[in-house]
């Protein structure tokens, strides 16, 4: 009884912090994915086949990541890749990627390359329906609260860790709408995990790095995901890994 009252007291502090002073800074964050995990996930691949992919490619030990950075400010937020000179003094080519949200007036506008086009979306900002959980760790020195929510077009359970402390009701990968600032995702069970590294709020952010022109193919949220649920569908019929040509 006793843990039960104190998990209900944090989550009642993290519900009244929402309408303090909103914070504003830059945290970078590093995204892990498990190539090897979530292939094991797909239906027409064997446990021997699965086997011989994790002896061929090595595990997710070694997996460096990728590192992003997620700016906020004034009800806004802006999360892309981290710039960075790769140690070999060259790097792949990256995928288009950037995730713009306006929590005022509830809208997003990102830049997405799925399917092999970029997409230009502009919308209204997605409803997250988020169930807060009854655990608690640290992060980067913040305690943070577990919430959890679905992804129905990917078939993908999404567990975020958010932290009060930070005023802010946003995160990275577009998430947000929690009574505080998301500092972890973990995306079915260890299939990508994005974790913050570095928490800067003492830096005041001059500017959101917003690009004056975004272009790509216009498309809202509903033709998006209905382009990926199809692209999803149609990859699993033909026994292809659809993860190559989306974003997981």
């Amino acid at each position: 009884m006793r843990n039960k009252f104190i998990l209900t007291t944090i989550l009642f502090a993290f519900v009244y912090s929402s309408y303090a002073q909103m914070a504003e800074g830059v945290i970078t964050y590093n995204r892990k994915t498990d190539w090897i995990s979530i292939m094991s996930k797909l239906s027409y691949l064997s446990s021997e086949e699965v086997d011989r992919m994790r002896l061929t490619w090595g595990n997710s030990d070694n997996n460096k990541g990728r590192n992003y950075e997620l700016y906020f400010k004034d009800n806004q937020t802006v999360y892309t890749y981290k710039e960075e000179q790769s140690e070999s003094g060259y790097s792949w080519r990256k995928s288009e990627f950037l995730l713009i949200r306006d929590y005022k007036d509830k809208k997003v506008k990102d830049i997405k390359e799925d399917l092999g086009v970029k997409f230009l979306v502009e919308d209204d900002m997605p409803k997250t329906r988020w169930k807060i959980l009854n655990e608690i760790r640290e992060i980067e020195g913040y305690l943070c609260m577990k919430a959890e929510t679905k992804d129905t077009i990917k078939g993908q359970t999404i567990h975020a860790w958010f932290t009060d402390a930070i005023a802010f009701n946003g995160g990275p990968e577009g998430f947000g709408g929690l009574p505080g600032m998301i500092l972890e995702l973990d995306i079915n069970d260890g299939d990508a995990v994005i974790t913050a590294t570095k928490v800067d709020l003492e830096t005041p952010v001059e500017k959101l790095p917003i690009p004056k022109k975004m272009k790509g193919k216009k498309v809202n949220t509903a033709k998006l995901n209905n382009l990926i649920a199809e692209f999803i569908d149609e990859s699993i019929e033909g026994q292809k890994n659809p993860y190559w040509r989306i974003r997981y």
